[in-house]
């Protein structure tokens, strides 16, 4: 997959189980590789659906994943398409205790499409993640190796929740600098935050 940084750690990357895997509420760096998809495209989730994400949620909904460690680097992956930070110019460095000093909110999107490509666009509609999504059970879904449970409310409203089992949570915190699947998971469904539809305007 291709991708420049979309919701979570540019270094760290970004749900729900059965009996081997944790459900959690929920960044932004590429997909998870897909294996190619083989289930019918969700319906209802077809569209672009849109929120204004900032640090603070971001951070906390890390922390509610038992993936605190990845806090200070979560929003450094927050850039634009041409690399466009989310910072104020000169913010000090983010740090465990303050990981968002200087955080500025962005308006970011994910589209899914009739065909089965998913994708995100950042603040100035560039896009900066991409994927092949797949039904993989009752209202979940699946991107790469990542499965979320989903839920559309009044078709304008969509809530996200990932799957994070116990192996992605290992390999996050071992390395929270660096990308891993459970923390790029986070970023993308921002659990419990509605996703609102918008216009395609093309991407859908």
């Amino acid at each position: 997959m291709k991708a420049t940084l979309v919701s979570l750690l540019a270094m760290v990357g970004l749900c729900m189980g059965c009996s081997s895997e944790d459900t959690t509420e929920p960044s932004s760096a590429r997909s998870p590789t897909a294996t190619g998809s083989t289930g019918t495209p969700v319906s209802g989730i077809v569209g672009r659906w849109q929120q204004v994400l900032t640090c603070q949620e971001l951070a906390s909904e890390l922390t509610n994943a038992g993936l605190e460690p990845l806090r200070q680097y979560a929003w450094l992956g927050q850039t634009s398409s041409t690399g466009q930070s989310s910072f104020v110019p000169g913010s000090p460095k983010p740090t465990q205790d303050h990981p968002c000093r200087g955080a500025l909110p962005r308006k970011h999107s994910h589209f899914f499409d009739q065909s089965g490509q998913f994708g995100s666009l950042d603040w100035l509609g560039g896009q900066v993640d991409d994927g092949r999504y797949e039904l993989v059970g009752d209202r979940a879904l699946q991107i790469g190796q990542v499965t979320f449970h989903y839920r559309v409310v009044d078709d304008d409203t969509l809530f996200l929740t990932p799957v994070l089992t116990p192996s992605m949570r290992r390999q996050a915190l071992a390395h929270p600098e660096q990308f891993s699947d459970a923390g790029w998971a986070v970023s993308v469904a921002y659990a419990g935050h509605p996703w609102r539809r918008v216009p395609c305007d093309g991407w859908c």
